[in-house]
């Protein structure tokens, strides 16, 4: 019995510090109740139930050619982009403060349903100088500056969008100055391929996507440069012919592109000005037009060569004012194909259209807040110029496609 109570006594002063750090941690809910009415001019390339408006298809002419079967405009209504989170603080881990979040909404969209789908769920490590961020969050290429607008697509395609699981180094290196590294992994945003969109194509790479940028933080100007390295394999298996036979092979090859941006942001009191310009090859996981092709086939090893498309995309974004927020988007891409012509035009994958020469897109928009409730509008005028189908993925426009969509929206946060 003695030595029972003595033991009580050695735990009880540990069970009241681990009660102490136990009730130290802060859990901070948060979130929004959304719905958006949006009215397009014509069938457009959309993501997650039509509210991630991306580009106006190409026309589509009945078998007469009298009628454009893409010129059909729509209406649509939905809230499933209504989104809870919660942040975690208050412990420290040696000299590291640890915070966390989990964050969810209801867009992971199927064909009959929506789906209660993670956006956000990480872990971070905070000293003096070094944040250390583990778990799903933004691509840097996305977080380092982006457009404030109301629609859901955040001003794709000429803005990355993307979150990913990553490993992501912050550090301070003083006087406003800044290096992040980031190792990252494809989920759920992925490259396209011959099996279609695939987080398979990075699972066989096992070399992970990497990210690397300094930029400077004023009082007023932040501006700030990143390079991506991305390589990939985009089959399993192949077919190679021995002794005229096919027999199915394991593949390794590889398609290998680097990205770079510049970035800059402006505030001054109401007043922010932002943009950016993206150099990019194969970067279709970030909701960007574009991808990459087979430029040759090697049939006693079943190998093939490829090469990404590459292409020049770049927006700039400009709001003024607090209860009533006026702003505009404009954003332009350009393909540029591949250095390499593609076995044909049917051996390359891109997300979007084959036959994208240009994209530009012109949104104003006007955002009203009281409290807690924001009604916005915001008009997106896009316009894509399409032509003929090219062997190396640049392609000459022959017509331009608009699209007018009209979206409203009403949010309530909490």
């Amino acid at each position: 019995m003695k030595r029972l109570f003595a033991t009580i006594l050695l735990l009880l002063p540990m069970a009241i510090t681990a009660q102490e750090n136990k009730e130290k941690i802060k859990f901070t809910p948060y979130g929004f109740i959304r719905n958006y009415i949006s009215y397009d001019s014509r069938q457009c390339l959309n993501l997650m139930g039509e509210t991630f408006n991306i580009m106006p298809l190409d026309e589509q002419l009945n078998a007469d050619g009298s009628q454009d079967l893409n010129a059909i405009d729509e209406l649509s209504f939905v809230a499933f982009t209504t989104r809870l989170g919660v942040d975690i603080s208050g412990q420290k881990i040696g000299k590291a403060a640890a915070t966390a979040k989990v964050e969810a909404d209801f867009c992971g969209y199927g064909t009959n349903n929506t789906l209660f789908r993670i956006r956000q769920a990480y872990v971070s490590l905070k000293w003096d100088r070094v944040t250390l961020t583990c778990g799903q969050t933004w691509h840097p290429m996305v977080i380092q500056v982006m457009p404030s607008i109301t629609g859901l697509a955040s001003g794709s395609p000429f803005a990355p969008f993307n979150r990913s699981p990553q490993l992501n180094m912050s550090v301070d290196v003083g006087k406003g100055w800044n290096f992040t590294a980031a190792a990252l992994y494809q989920f759920p945003n992925t490259s396209i391929g011959p099996d279609g969109t695939s987080y398979d194509y990075s699972r066989w790479s096992k070399i992970p996507e990497l990210y690397a940028s300094w930029k400077h933080v004023g009082e007023h100007f932040t501006v700030g440069a990143g390079v991506d390295f991305l390589s990939i394999i985009p089959r399993k298996t192949s077919i190679a012919v021995r002794d005229n036979e096919p027999i199915e092979v394991v593949a390794n090859d590889r398609v290998t592109g680097i990205s770079s941006e510049v970035f800059a942001d402006y505030k001054c009191g109401k007043f922010n000005l932002k943009g950016k310009v993206v150099y990019g090859e194969n970067l279709s996981h970030l909701t960007m037009v574009s991808g990459y092709g087979a430029t040759s086939y090697d049939p006693q090893t079943g190998s093939y060569n490829y090469a990404p498309i590459r292409s020049i995309s770049s927006w700039i974004n400009a709001t003024y004012g607090s209860k009533v927020k006026g702003g505009i988007l404009l954003g332009y891409s350009q393909g540029l194909g591949a250095k390499e012509d593609f076995i044909s035009v049917d051996d390359f994958w891109m997300r979007g259209a084959k036959n994208t020469d240009y994209i530009y897109r012109i949104s104003p928009s006007v955002t009203y807040t009281i409290k807690k409730l924001a009604l916005a509008l915001e008009i997106d005028y896009t316009v894509v110029g399409y032509g003929d189908v090219a062997i190396n993925g640049r392609t000459k426009a022959l017509r331009d496609i608009d699209n007018l969509r009209i979206c409203t929206m009403v949010k309530y946060s909490f």
